[in-house]
């Protein structure tokens, strides 16, 4: 049963986004969603690493410069974030800005803002689905995650800063 909550970044969700937890967070997914030209959903996984909320009302994406998922927001500037995790399930659904085609960290990136439009939460209807909850998130593996957790740190960095590439 999904319940909107408000325009904003509730304070679950900042904290969470914030990017300062990355070592908790460093091997779960965002599921990120676009429409593509066709007018069919388009799914991709983002990690923790590439998306960090500036403020409660925008978050900065770093995403394949030039992937189906980055022409879809450039096309429809459009995207919506499911961020699930066990007993937590948020959608943020907002209007998408290109900052740069590429990123100085990460050339192979582009580097957008997202301004949340709505966020809503989702849970099983107590009444319909009683003890039912989501168990865990999507997770992902990485053999060098030390590493890829330093080189995350320097894209939110950059996704953070206000000054172009």
């Amino acid at each position: 049963m999904t319940k909107l909550i408000g325009e904003e970044l509730s304070d679950e969700l900042y904290q969470r986004l914030r990017g300062e937890d990355l070592e908790q967070y460093a091997e779960k997914v965002i599921l990120i969603s676009t429409v593509d030209e066709k007018g069919w959903p388009h799914p991709a996984v983002l990690s923790y690493l590439e998306v960090v909320a500036k403020d409660r009302r925008n978050i900065r994406l770093a995403t394949y410069k030039h992937s189906g998922t980055t022409n879809n927001m450039r096309r429809r500037g459009k995207a919506t974030l499911s961020i699930i995790d066990e007993r937590l399930v948020y959608y943020v659904k907002g209007s998408v800005e290109e900052l740069s085609e590429e990123m100085t960290c990460a050339p192979h990136n582009a580097k957008l803002n997202m301004r949340v439009e709505q966020v809503l939460a989702d849970q099983a209807n107590k009444q319909l689905e009683a003890g039912a909850y989501v168990a865990s998130g999507v997770m992902y593996k990485n053999s060098n995650l030390a590493a890829e957790i330093l080189v995350g740190k320097e894209i939110l960095a950059e996704l953070l800063s206000d000054h172009p590439a």
